[in-house]
């Protein structure tokens, strides 16, 4: 029985069982990950042979890649799911992934930090510059290495909002400063790259987003998203995401500055959220 039929099956068995319709698209959308997964690292295995280690390698793999406790224990729930459905219908003797212990969700792993190294290659995976969608893409990666944004506020900054000064200047991120907003500084790097990028700016009738696509629309926090993950694998950085980015420059910044100041320049309420990156 190929993979198609057994996904198929898959799917009328969660009907049949009254599964409400956003779950069983979550359910098929995990079991084609693994099933991709599978199909690269063991592609010998049929998805019926697959053992308990294959499935440990898995979870082990998504831990790797930065996923969180919850969001592996629900991709192992999913395969499960999937293997109790193959066992009732006499399709295999055994559920291998009742044999693959969940995480415990109360112990979260450390951020991942990136090393001075690391963002070098992370850098240098942008390219010359010589392109104008690489000098964006260096401004924007540089941008939220040393300041720490969040990528949502990255794509709502307006070019009113930057201001460059010789060797230094500083970004406006939120509302103005007395709503709620904040003034975070950046440095000779930043402002080069921001500089560099601005030369080359795709025209943007009516847009005065500071970050735009070649069509001069605004970039979208998933485009940012998927541009960082790019550049993390062609630098062959593993587990590395836009949040990553984050925790780097909180990181960098406790050790110049006091918790307080770095969760003001973070947006978050008060210190406490600076635990993780005090160890």
């Amino acid at each position: 029985m190929g993979e198609e039929e057994l996904l198929a099956r898959f799917e009328e068995h969660l009907v049949e069982i009254g599964m409400a319709p956003a779950t069983i698209v979550n359910y098929l959308a995990d079991i084609r990950a693994f099933v991709n997964w599978t199909t690269q690292y063991f592609p010998l295995v049929p998805l019926l042979d697959v053992q308990d280690t294959h499935v440990r390698r898995y979870c082990q793999t998504l831990r790797k890649q930065g996923r969180s406790p919850s969001t592996v224990n629900r991709h192992l729930q999913s395969v499960r799911k999937f293997y109790d459905f193959a066992l009732q219908s006499g399709l295999i003797s055994q559920n291998p992934a009742r044999e693959v212990a969940r995480l415990d969700e109360r112990t979260a792993a450390p951020p991942r930090i990136l090393t001075a190294a690391e963002v070098q290659q992370l850098l240098n995976a942008v390219g010359d510059g010589s392109d104008s969608l690489a000098r964006r893409d260096r401004a924007i990666l540089l941008l939220l290495l040393k300041t720490g944004i969040k990528v949502s506020e990255l794509v709502d900054l307006r070019m009113d909002d930057l201001v460059l000064e010789v060797g230094s200047g500083y970004v406006l991120v939120g509302q103005d400063v007395a709503s709620g907003g904040r003034c975070i500084p950046i440095g000779a790097e930043v402002c080069a790259a921001l500089r560099s990028y601005l030369r080359v700016r795709a025209p943007a009738r009516d847009v005065d987003h500071l970050f735009v696509s070649r069509q001069g629309s605004p970039l979208s926090v998933r485009s940012v998203h998927r541009l960082v993950a790019n550049y993390a694998r062609a630098a062959g950085l593993e587990g590395v995401s836009a949040h990553t980015l984050r925790y780097t420059f909180a990181a960098d910044a406790l050790t110049e500055h006091e918790p307080e100041e770095v969760a003001r320049l973070l947006g978050l309420r008060d210190a406490s959220g600076m635990r993780r990156y005090l160890g």
